[in-house]
């Protein structure tokens, strides 16, 4: 009896901590898919991630079963983190049946589809690439569907098999398929494939139209462009990339005149605030300083002025601690508009110094040009390249994927780097 309940005890210890490192794992994974998108995250932020999220990971290489069936009860709440979790465990193990278990389980939802992708975008070579051929070449066309989007995080090229996939009308009527596929054009700069994209560009389908005309801009159609004015007039998925597309190709003037008819909605002042700091013109910054000093846009007026001038708030103590008097938190509750979210890690700026660090410094920048971090954005401009490249690995991941969609827009032999994936530092 001493000898079973000793035997008991130490079993349970032993699934304790398995637990512990399920839990942890998909807790870190769901950290790190929030902190891909921060204003305050670094690359060295992230890598610190990925290393606590390995850690885990490896801790349940010691007892695979009891990990596989910690992680099949954790797949039951349908999310993120804990799919991607279980498919670690899957694919490390080499059993089909594991294998097969995760992959129809990561079609629940778009969330658990994320998980997957990330999973396999993580683990090496030798594990995966088997499966992604056999994806791709499915006659299950989900399984197409997770093939391309595996390829477009990790930005490599299919090969002919694309050809193929945009003739077939099967493929062609699978949206999320379609929109993958379109996406990967324009990530890739697949040029051979302009003339199918530029036939769907037209789609019935919001979505689809929008990632064709984008993929096609990002193809160097820049008169395309106009297209993409309407997706941000509405809150959407993608009026984030609209915006920063739009308002990088967009001309000065043409810009400057969609940014005032945006800016008689009142509604429309924060697209109106994002659009100015993406169009990145020296000339809007005393409008931004004016800005911050309103307590609902004072953080993302800041951003933005970050994002064209390169003053970073913080490291020039150029921020305050916001006001106690007032209190702006988003709610859920009656409120769908939880956009002030995304400021919640942003400095909020301190004006009077700002204006004063302004005043100073603005005859280094002309009115009239494009800056991006204090770097004048020129065309065909080798100086310019190089000086953007140089500060994909110092700025915070906000500030990266705007860098990466300039580098992609400004070259045409440019690659857009995936700034989401795993960190190299």
């Amino acid at each position: 009896m001493i000898n079973n309940s000793n035997a008991l005890q130490q079993a349970n210890a032993y699934r304790d901590i398995s637990e512990q490192f399920v839990v942890d794992a998909s807790f870190l994974w769901l950290l790190r898919s929030i902190g891909v998108k921060q204003p305050h995250y670094y690359l060295e932020d992230l890598s610190a991630l990925e290393k606590r999220i390995d850690a885990n990971l490896d801790g349940l290489m010691c007892n695979f079963e009891l990990a596989w069936d910690i992680c099949l009860e954790e797949l039951t709440y349908q999310q993120a983190g804990e799919t991607f979790t279980a498919a670690i465990i899957a694919f490390r193990s080499r059993n089909v049946n594991k294998i097969k278990q995760v992959i129809d389980h990561a079609f629940s939802n778009d969330d658990t589809f994320k998980g997957l992708v990330s999973a396999m975008a993580w683990l090496p070579k030798n594990l995966i690439n088997d499966w992604v051929e056999r994806f791709l070449y499915s006659k299950d066309l989900n399984h197409k569907y997770l093939a391309i989007a595996f390829y477009g995080v990790k930005r490599k090229n299919p090969g002919n098999i694309l050809q193929e996939l945009f003739q077939r009308e099967d493929c062609l009527a699978h949206h999320k398929l379609l929109v993958r596929l379109l996406r990967l054009v324009g990530e890739l700069k697949l040029y051979t494939f302009a003339n199918q994209v530029q036939s769907l560009a037209s789609h019935e389908s919001p979505e689809i139209a929008f990632w064709a005309n984008w993929s096609l801009v990002m193809l160097g159609e820049h008169k395309r462009v106009l297209t993409l004015l309407d997706f941000i007039k509405e809150e959407s998925s993608w009026q984030g990339l609209a915006i920063q597309t739009v308002f990088k190709v967009l001309p000065i003037d043409m810009s400057r005149k969609w940014i005032s008819e945006f800016a008689q909605k009142p509604e429309m002042i924060r697209t109106v605030i994002r659009a100015t700091g993406v169009l990145g013109d020296p000339h809007a910054v005393p409008w931004l300083i004016d800005r911050m000093s309103h307590f609902d846009t004072a953080k993302i007026a800041g951003e933005a002025f970050s994002l064209i001038t390169g003053i970073d708030l913080e490291r020039y103590e150029l921020t305050i601690e916001p006001p106690e008097d007032i209190t702006v938190v988003p709610s859920d509750d009656d409120n769908e508009d939880v956009s002030l979210d995304e400021d919640e890690h942003l400095p909020f700026p301190d004006v009077n110094k700002i204006n004063h660090t302004w005043l100073r410094y603005r005859d280094r920048y002309k009115a009239g040009s494009r800056y991006i971090l204090g770097i004048e954005v020129a065309k065909n401009n080798p100086a310019t390249i190089a000086k953007l490249n140089n500060t994909l690995k110092q700025i915070p991941q906000r500030q990266r994927a705007s860098v990466a969609l300039t580098l992609a827009l400004l070259d045409p032999q440019s690659p857009y780097v995936n700034v989401k994936a795993m960190s190299i530092i």
